[in-house]
């Protein structure tokens, strides 16, 4: 399951490197395609916001619902078909506003960093991030695509806030 969350964590922060320092907040739709080694995929689809500040939220509609808080200590993850909130630290977990910081250019609109041990390729240009393409540590490949963007737009800090419903179990790692 850690792994499987390691690339929320690492875009729950910011999303500001060099061509994408003018961004204040970001608003976007994704994809997110997890392929397995017998290259059986699973697709994930949602909404993501993010703030300069470290303050992220995304929050996956397909093939379940659920959400994840995160800012720059913890992330609180809402699972409403298990009726849970797990809680924990991003002790071992990519900070993605300093990954980005540390991306280097590898071609035009391509730059690379590592976090333990993990590769992420992104895609940008000044004005949107295309994807993010990395292999997690049980060598499944992962794609986030990322569509409909907006920057730069008020994001209540509100919208940060996990509410845990009322009679859910609290898990914390």
């Amino acid at each position: 399951m850690k792994s499987f969350f390691i690339l929320l964590f690492f875009f729950s922060s910011a999303l500001f490197s060099s061509p994408l320092e003018a961004f204040k907040t970001i608003q976007s739709d994704f994809v997110q395609n997890v392929t397995n080694d017998q290259n059986k995929t699973i697709r994930y689809e949602g909404k993501f916001y993010a703030t300069k500040d470290k303050k992220a939220l995304w929050i996956y509609e397909k093939p379940v619902a659920k959400k994840i808080y995160f800012n720059d200590t913890k992330v609180v993850i809402i699972e409403p078909e298990l009726e849970q909130a797990i809680i924990t630290t991003l002790e071992n977990t990519p900070n993605i506003a300093e990954l980005i910081r540390q991306a280097k250019e590898i071609a035009p609109n391509r730059y690379q960093t590592t976090f333990m041990e993990t590769t992420y390729t992104i895609t940008a240009t000044q004005t949107t991030i295309k994807n993010v393409v990395y292999n997690d540590k049980l060598d499944n490949h992962v794609e986030i695509l990322f569509g409909d963007q907006s920057i730069n737009l008020f994001l209540d800090d509100a919208l940060f806030v996990p509410e845990v419903p009322v009679g859910y179990d609290y898990i914390r790692q």
